[in-house]
């Protein structure tokens, strides 16, 4: 075409259209590579809400059974009233007396005490006590009457196991009834706790609590009056059993004491060891005075009669020898005078030697009586030890003597401390049993409840919503995990790795068209949803490739109803309002649609070209949409893929991108078939369409493996029947570019 030469409206309308096409693909490609590579462990919170608002309906009904249900179970069920008392519980009693007490008592730092007290609240026995006090029996308290659901149970219960058998039963627990509707509270960081009880009937809720409350009083006083009772007892038997203990071991002792002579044997012993520690001490003595004596002994032995101590220290001996001095002087100056012969000189002579006889006499006499002094002390040291060896033996024997004594004794000092303990205990447990102190009181007695306890509407509403709001997530998750088919093209695109063209929204509403309509719509309604999607899916096959759009086109899907006819006439419609020359072939020669489409005779087509009756010039038709050609199937033959396999659909296709700008086949499913492959082969590329919500990841992915093995170019994918009301998943939401299907009120009024 010459560039001066005018250029028709609708070609400047097709490049303009280009032009934004090709505006809004570079924007969307700066997009896509300005962003980060996904993470597989990132939750995607939009993606989250928008499959939780697909399945809003889901989650709804959901939340309104439930509410539903909660509504009704709370209208049919019978109010209960709760009755309320608060007790006090030490842990010790207060000490009226010192005595210590019979029951066990806790320690400051017990840790099971109240759990104890909290237990016996619940207790069956206390539960039979209030139900005998009470008169329940017949009619337990807080029991309700049984409701439609449970007769029902009952009936198909006597149906299955007899009538006769199910009234053989067992009697009702009556303790398990009553400590069903008993509550107890306890008052944290306090020593006080709450008895609640339900029932239907106000007044006799306050009943029960409050006898509750008094029975757990009176039962804890009883147990410390019966284990005082029970300790009385216990210790009157042993005490008449100790006392004749005590009485047999005296009969044995006085027995034993009779047959030895016994009459205070400890006396007697306590002196006879008095008495070996005064000899012992006076043998001590002894010792020291008989070694002083045989020391002056030996002295006396060896020493001369002037060194000898004893005759120094002699007052006789010092005047006999002052004596002999003064004689002795007298002499000597007499004999200057006189003759040794001389009767004066002999006289003196003679007196001298008669003082020297004396000294000799006396010390003599100390001799005999250093010698006497050491033979006594000998001898009384002797004697000592003799004594204290006698002692000795006296002691061993009553020793000896008194070991069955000292055990009988032993015995009966044993049996009398026994005996008084037991009998001052019984007396103290008898005084402290009629004095005993409660450390149970009560504190807040139950007063009638004005208002009832249950059931409460608005709360069970309440948890009915949010229940509901879980449950119908939770189903929400669980259809949307049972769900495998495709929804969005971003799962198509991530599941085939292969580009995703084309993005066709389903028409739904009142005056939708359906049919042959659907497939012609992008020339009926240029405007509408529908044909601004095939064209951006032209756009998108114009930049498909480095040369532009393909020449030959293949259409097919999976399986059969998924809009890969729509979508090829569609796309064919498009081409064709471009200017450029298309032929539409309907290859699908199981199931041909397109002559129902166009309104064109099918008597001759594509079959009679194949089986060589025709020419293609004579089997190709107008289709009334400027541009656009139409080749129909043909008669339906009875083997479809042999003639798809000759060489004249090779020669066809070959022949048709001459004489056309665009050759659209429209063929058949995929699984099951081989048509589709053979027809891949034939084109330059294929178009797998997938139904979004129909077709299924596993059908999807086995027709692409049968496409890529056996070579066929499968350019992309298109999906249509997008529900863009109930689907988050956009074309521009997907491709990072605003997109608009136009107005609402335009989807409505091309539906």
């Amino acid at each position: 075409m010459d560039k001066h030469e005018p250029v028709a409206p609708d070609h400047q309308l097709a490049l303009a259209d280009m032009q934004k096409q090709l505006a809004r693909y570079e924007q969307a490609f700066a997009n896509i590579a300005a962003q980060p590579e996904p993470d597989d462990d990132f939750i995607d919170l939009r993606e989250l809400w928008h499959m939780l608002w697909r399945r809003r309906w889901t989650i709804l009904v959901t939340m309104g059974l439930i509410l539903l249900v909660t509504a009704i179970a709370t209208a049919m069920m019978t109010p209960i009233y709760r009755a309320t008392t608060v007790l006090q519980i030490e842990r010790d009693t207060g000490k009226v007396l010192e005595f210590q007490e019979v029951t066990a008592e806790e320690s400051a730092s017990a840790r099971d005490f109240y759990q104890t007290q909290y237990e016996l609240l619940q207790s069956r026995t206390l539960a039979r006590r209030v139900i005998d006090q009470l008169g329940l029996q017949d009619a337990p308290a807080g029991q309700e009457e049984p409701g439609a659901l449970r007769q029902m149970v009952t009936a198909v219960r006597e149906f299955i196991v007899g009538e006769e058998e199910a009234q053989e039963q067992l009697p009702p627990d009556l303790e398990a009834l009553f400590l069903e509707n008993l509550t107890v509270q306890p008052v944290s960081n306090s020593r006080l706790v709450r008895l609640h009880y339900d029932s239907p009937n106000r007044e006799q809720a306050a009943l029960i609590v409050n006898t509750i409350a008094r029975a757990y009083v009176d039962m804890n006083l009883e147990r410390r009056f019966e284990a005082s009772t029970y300790a009385k007892s216990f210790l009157e038997d042993r005490i008449k059993q100790v006392r004749a203990d005590l009485e047999d071991s005296e009969r044995a002792l006085v027995e034993y004491t009779q047959a030895r002579g016994i009459i205070n044997q400890e006396d007697k012993q306590d002196i006879l060891m008095e008495k070996l520690k005064e000899m012992n001490r006076a043998q001590v003595v002894a010792e020291s005075q008989r070694i002083e004596a045989e020391s002056q002994y030996q002295e006396a032995l060896t020493a001369s009669s002037a060194s000898l101590a004893q005759a120094l220290d002699s007052q006789v001996i010092q005047g006999l020898k002052d004596r002999r001095t003064e004689l002795q002087s007298e002499y000597r100056e007499l004999l200057k005078v006189f003759k040794p012969d001389y009767p004066k000189m002999l006289q003196l002579q003679e007196q001298i030697d008669q003082i020297d006889a004396e000294l000799d006499t006396e010390i003599n006499h100390i001799r005999d009586g250093i010698k006497i002094k050491y033979q006594a002390k000998l001898r009384e040291e002797a004697k000592l030890a003799e004594s204290i060896a006698a002692t000795r033996e006296e002691i061993l024997s009553l020793n000896a003597r008194s070991t069955d004594f000292q055990t009988l004794k032993r015995e009966v000092d044993t049996n009398r401390e026994l005996y008084d303990g037991l009998l001052q205990r019984m007396k103290e447990v008898g005084v402290a049993a009629g004095v005993s102190n409660n450390n149970i009181s009560v504190v807040d007695k139950a007063e009638i409840p004005r208002g009832k306890h249950k059931p409460k509407p608005l709360l069970n509403l309440m948890l009915a919503l949010v229940l509901g709001g879980f449950a119908g997530a939770a189903l929400a998750f669980l259809f949307e995990m049972l769900d495998d088919t495709v929804k969005s093209a971003a799962e198509l695109e991530k599941l085939v790795r292969k580009p995703v063209l084309g993005v066709i929204p389903r028409l739904a509403g009142k005056g939708a068209p359906e049919g042959e309509q659907l497939a012609i719509h992008a020339y009926m309604e240029p405007t509408s949803a529908l044909a601004e999607a095939h064209r951006s899916m032209r756009t998108a096959l114009m930049f498909s490739t480095a040369e532009g759009a393909p020449k030959t086109l293949h259409f097919t899907s999976v399986t059969a109803g998924e809009g890969k006819t729509t979508s090829a006439a569609n796309t064919a419609i498009t081409f064709a309002q471009t200017g450029s020359k298309v032929l539409l072939i309907d290859a699908d020669l199981r199931n041909p649609s397109l002559h129902k489409v166009f309104a064109r005779p099918n008597d001759n087509g594509l079959t009679n070209y194949l089986t060589g009756d025709a020419e293609p010039a004579r089997v190709t038709q107008r289709t009334g949409v400027d541009n656009l050609f139409l080749m129909t199937s043909g008669p339906v033959p009875p083997n479809p893929a042999e003639l798809l396999h000759g060489a004249r659909m090779l020669d066809l296709a070959s022949l048709a991108a001459k004489r056309f700008d665009y050759v659209i086949i429209d063929g058949p499913p995929l699984l099951g078939l081989a048509d589709a492959l053979l027809l891949a082969d034939v084109a330059q590329a294929s178009l797998l369409v997938v139904a979004a919500g129909q077709a299924r990841n596993g059908g999807v992915e086995a027709g692409l493996k049968r496409l890529q093995h056996s070579r066929a170019n499968v350019l992309g994918t298109v999906l249509t029947k997008l529900d863009l009301n109930k689907s988050s998943y956009g074309y521009g939401a997907d491709y990072g570019y605003a997109y608009s299907y136009g107005s609402d009120e335009r989807l409505r009024e091309s539906a």
